[in-house]
């Protein structure tokens, strides 16, 4: 029996899909930069202006991550960032992070 592998799962399989992050944030940045680590080209969307400008000079804005490896990422051309969601359309996967508000103990605050 033969199966057949629908043309996005080859494209994920070779790493050539187009993957986009909604939301820079303590969730989407470090999802954006493992995607971009695994060899995938990635794009991020943010309403925030400043934390793009910060992603195109390698800087991080998030405590926990440093910008060593966001600089290479951004210098290499393997994560970009936008304001501008109709890039959105170009892109082969989406995947949303919506922000999630944590209590003190930085659990989730549901």
């Amino acid at each position: 029996m033969r199966v057949m592998v629908s043309p996005l799962v080859d494209m994920i399989r070779k790493r050539e899909a187009k993957v986009c992050v909604v939301g820079l944030g303590y969730v989407g940045l470090p999802l954006g930069m493992a995607f971009a680590e695994a060899g995938f080209p990635v794009t991020g969307l943010d309403i925030d202006k400043r934390k793009i400008d910060k992603i195109a000079k390698g800087e991080s804005y998030i405590k926990h991550i440093p910008s060593e490896p966001l600089a290479k990422l951004s210098t290499e051309g393997k994560l970009k960032a936008t304001t501008d969601f109709a890039k959105a359309a170009e892109m082969d996967c989406i995947v949303i992070c919506v922000p999630t508000p944590l209590t003190a103990s930085r659990e989730p605050d549901m």
